[in-house]
């Protein structure tokens, strides 16, 4: 179950450990929420960039 919860003025949601697991998201995933025309609400996996001056 998905439960929002107040947190210093912004509300957030809990993902249920399962799901969490199951889709590999962990501790520092960045998800973000994409609507719809329809108005159903989807999270997608925000990808990180590699910066080309990080790499060596």
């Amino acid at each position: 179950m998905v439960k929002v919860v107040e947190n210093y003025g912004q509300y957030k949601i809990t993902i249920p450990k399962t799901l969490a697991e199951d889709k590999g998201w962990g501790s520092g995933t960045v998800l973000r929420f994409v609507e719809d025309l329809q108005g159903r609400v989807f999270l997608k996996v925000v990808k990180k960039i590699k910066n080309e001056k990080t790499k060596k």
